[in-house]
């Protein structure tokens, strides 16, 4: 059986696009590494709004949840791209090993680069695509 971490790009993509990735593969760091496909495939303004409908999407067919979170999937790419830029790195994994925060304080940053609670009372609000706030210092 294939994992995530064999997984090609692509196929990490069309699994989570199609609905057949199994929910308990759907972590964090599939999120993070979602966003990062999406991202290098597009670029960011347009991996925002792929992530969303990628993401909603899923959440409604395998997860059956209805707390689909566009805010915090907007700043997951977002996040990450800010890190991406920072970093000479072109590999994934070696990213997320020279910003650790992204895996172990992501809720850190998500917080500061909001400067608000979006993690439950503006979860249901519709993200800005060109209305990016201001990242502070991470």
């Amino acid at each position: 059986m294939n994992t995530v971490l064999n997984y090609s790009d692509e196929e990490l993509l069309e699994e989570i696009k199609n609905c057949t990735l199994n929910p308990q593969s759907f972590t964090h760091k599939t999120m993070l590494r979602l966003a990062w496909v999406l991202i290098k495939k597009y670029g960011v303004d347009v991996a925002i709004i792929k992530n969303n409908n990628i993401k909603e999407n899923y959440y409604k067919e395998v997860l059956h949840s209805i707390k689909f979170n566009k805010p915090l999937t907007k700043a997951y790419v977002e996040i990450l791209y800010f890190f991406m830029q920072k970093s000479r790195k072109s590999d994934f994994e070696k990213l997320l090993r020279e910003f650790p925060r992204l895996i172990y304080n992501f809720k850190s940053l998500v917080k500061t680069h909001y400067g608000y609670d979006i993690l439950k009372k503006d979860r249901k609000k519709e993200p800005k695509l060109f209305d990016r706030p201001i990242i502070y210092t991470f």
